[in-house]
């Protein structure tokens, strides 16, 4: 047999390789460190029969791991819909928090400050859909499986907030399309609206709830009838209204969930790398995932494995891209929590799929009024997020913390501190039931000079109680920091807010 030169120096290379692996192997036993290649032996430069095992346990591991980063929006809109669902919210139907939100609505990183609607959407059922919204300040956008947005309507849209006649189309439509509408077609059959009117003087809840309900939704093919839209009103769980959990499962009833979305949704370009490797763990469109028990442990790892590492990246980002600054102030806690230059998450060269699962395990929803940029002074709103004191230490529910914020806030309209569950990344849920201090509706103590000193811990600092959020001892949390209107202060950080210090008692 003739052996090509350039194949027998492959096998000499790899044999080095191995037989360099194998000293080095050896040098750190000895030294106590184990190395992530102490279980592979090789013979000959090949594998043994249970290096080959294990070899292909670790690829299925891998593929399983970077799988969940790349499903992980659409995963968090998979347990949406199925929380409304089980709130009774049916397809063409909506959700309204008309009480505001409040803890024991586990939607991910919303504020107190608003009053939401929430659609579900399912375009495989319906066809064509007609969307209609009354002249009102909503503010609000429909996104799809992805949480990519598919269209912004209300005073963010076209209609700038005079009303919008939308007609919604499925992946691939080819019907007959009539005129008169803003025509809309997303990338994915399920989609979900987020809108929200502001609540102030002028603007109460039951007034909110009222323009909602003004909101039409039917089939085109309804359209002679015009059935009246569904609306599930959520009120406090406190108070006998309804509970929303998302209930994120694990092990192998997550790879369920992977293998619905891969089931029920369009293929695209992008994820078909994604969809093979998919293939290769037993999760195939138009085939049953039937895990083996080998399988099923892999998995299970895997997903214990996955979630630890998004915990790891979302609450202690490592970078920005493209230019997207990470850090507000230098040298301080508070990060920008947008950290992609773009909702709809492609960059030139390619998908942002750290930075939109960064965002969305935190997140639900998406806009295209959200891309990072700069409003007029005094119009849109900014958000940051604190993860960590000012010594860098994670904030804790057993510690008591003061955030000073400074006089003259840089906003027009007003702003809103709102502490979440590490967990569930949803509304605080403390015996105090309180979870946002809002510069609207708080009565709020200030110093001598102007500046609001906010407490976070256990109990409240006597005579402080209304400028204190109650935390939970043996828990973690996070805030976000949201200005409404922001000013030219803001933007040429003339003002800025310190971090959080412990409360020295």
């Amino acid at each position: 047999m003739k052996l090509d030169i350039s194949m027998l120096l492959g096998i000499t290379m790899l044999s080095m390789h191995i037989s360099c692996n194998t000293s080095q192997k050896n040098e750190l036993r000895k030294s106590g460190e184990v190395s992530r290649f102490d279980k592979f032996e090789f013979d000959h430069g090949l594998p043994t029969a249970e290096t080959r095992q294990r070899l292909y346990d670790e690829m299925d591991f891998q593929r399983a791991v970077q799988a969940m980063i790349w499903a992980e929006p659409a995963i968090n809109n998979i347990l949406f819909l199925r929380a409304m669902e089980k709130a009774g919210v049916t397809n063409l139907g909506a959700m309204v928090y008309n009480e505001r939100m409040h803890p024991g609505h586990e939607v991910l990183t919303p504020n107190q400050s608003v009053v939401y609607l929430y659609d579900n959407i399912n375009l495989k059922e319906t066809g064509p859909v007609v969307y209609i919204t009354p002249e009102a300040p909503i503010n609000g956008g429909f996104f799809d499986m992805w949480m990519r947005p598919v269209y912004d309507f209300g005073t963010v849209g076209p209609k700038q907030g005079k009303g919008d006649k939308i007609l919604l189309i499925p992946p691939g439509y080819k019907g007959k399309i009539p005129a008169g509408y803003q025509v809309v077609q997303p990338k994915t059959y399920q989609i979900f609206s987020i809108a929200r009117l502001s609540v102030s003087e002028d603007m109460t809840p039951e007034k909110a709830t009222s323009i909602f309900h003004n909101i039409q939704t039917y089939k085109l093919s309804d359209i002679d009838t015009k059935p009246t839209k569904a609306l599930v009103l959520m009120g406090d769980p406190a108070r006998g209204g309804k509970e929303f959990r998302m209930n994120r499962p694990t092990g192998i009833e997550y790879w369920k969930l992977v293998n619905y979305l891969v089931q029920e949704e369009v293929v695209e370009d992008r994820d078909r790398i994604t969809l093979g490797t998919l293939a290769g763990i037993g999760i195939e469109k138009g085939k049953p995932f039937r895990p083996v028990s080998r399988m099923e442990k892999i998995l299970s790892e895997a997903e214990t494995m996955g979630k630890m590492m998004m915990v790891n990246e979302a609450f202690s980002p490592r970078y920005a891209t493209d230019g997207v600054e990470k850090e507000l102030y230098k040298g301080r806690k508070w990060e920008n929590i947008q950290l992609m230059p773009s909702m709809e998450q492609e960059s030139e060269n390619y998908t942002y799929v750290i930075p939109r699962m960064i965002g969305f395990y935190q997140a639900n929803g998406a806009q295209f009024a959200w891309n990072p940029r700069d409003f007029p002074p005094g119009f849109g709103q900014k958000y940051a997020a604190a993860y960590l004191d000012k010594e860098g230490n994670w904030l804790k529910g057993e510690i008591t913390y003061r955030l000073n914020v400074p006089a003259n806030v840089p906003v027009a309209d007003f702003w809103a501190v709102t502490v979440y569950d590490v967990e569930t990344r949803a509304l605080i849920e403390s015996p105090q039931r309180i979870s946002e201090i809002n510069s609207n509706v708080s009565k709020l103590k200030a110093n001598q000079d102007g500046s609001i000193d906010l407490y976070f811990g256990p109990e409240a600092p006597i005579g402080m109680e209304s400028n204190w959020i109650q935390t939970i001892p043996g828990k973690a949390w996070f805030v976000y920091f949201r200005w409404y209107g922001p000013t030219k202060e803001y933007y040429d950080k003339s003002w800025s807010l310190p971090d959080f210090e412990i409360l020295k008692q």
